[in-house]
């Protein structure tokens, strides 16, 4: 047996748990870190996902005896099972249709068309919520004007009301002045009749 090799296996695991890191194994492991905070460790992933053990490992592709290990060792698990997390729950916000029988399925076809499905119902019924959203909003929109121009026009009443205010208000004047030279007319013509009448 080399030499090496006899070193590497009469090592202990907290040996090789000293050994130095990689920059590549160190920048897995943060990115790890980012994901738990994200989505939470992995049994509230499995949680989330609302999938079984034995599920989550059918999904995975792993044997459960590794997923009772990860757990057992504080969610050891390698960063790209992490990812491949990640992913799914990606896919499942953008594709609400699709579930883990998709991939653990034993007729990958046929839940492929049942998942197809799903999609093209989800997808028309957010395309009728659309329709009708834009149709209030034309609504809406209509009324709006009919408001503006409802408004315009009151604006525009007031100022012609304003006008003939003023208008009657210049005429009152006018007739008041007017009236006051009658009466006096009138008092000088009663007081040179009166006069000629003493006389």
């Amino acid at each position: 047996m080399d030499v090496q090799l006899e070193n590497e296996v009469s090592r202990s695991p907290e040996d090789l748990t000293l050994k130095a890191k990689s920059s590549h194994r160190m920048h897995y492991e943060a990115q790890v870190e980012v994901i738990r905070r994200q989505l939470g460790d992995l049994d509230e992933i499995r949680g989330k996902l609302g999938l079984s053990q034995r599920k989550i490992c059918q999904l995975l592709m792993v044997d459960p005896s590794a997923w009772t290990r990860w757990m057992k060792n504080g969610d050891s698990a390698p960063p790209h099972i992490y990812r491949a997390l990640q992913w799914y729950a990606i896919l499942r916000e953008k594709l609400p249709g699709l579930t883990p029988q998709y991939f653990i399925g034993k007729d990958p076809e046929v839940l492929h068309q049942a998942a197809l499905q799903r999609i093209q119902i989800e997808s028309q019924k957010r395309g009728e919520f659309e329709e009708a959203f834009s149709m209030q909003s034309l609504q809406l929109e209509n009324k709006l004007q009919e408001l503006l121009s409802a408004n315009q026009k009151l604006m525009e009443s007031k100022v012609a009301l304003e006008a003939q205010v003023q208008d009657l208000k210049a005429a009152v004047l006018h007739n008041r002045l007017g009236f006051f030279l009658i009466a006096i007319g009138g008092l000088i013509l009663s007081f040179s009749v009166y006069w000629n009448f003493l006389r």
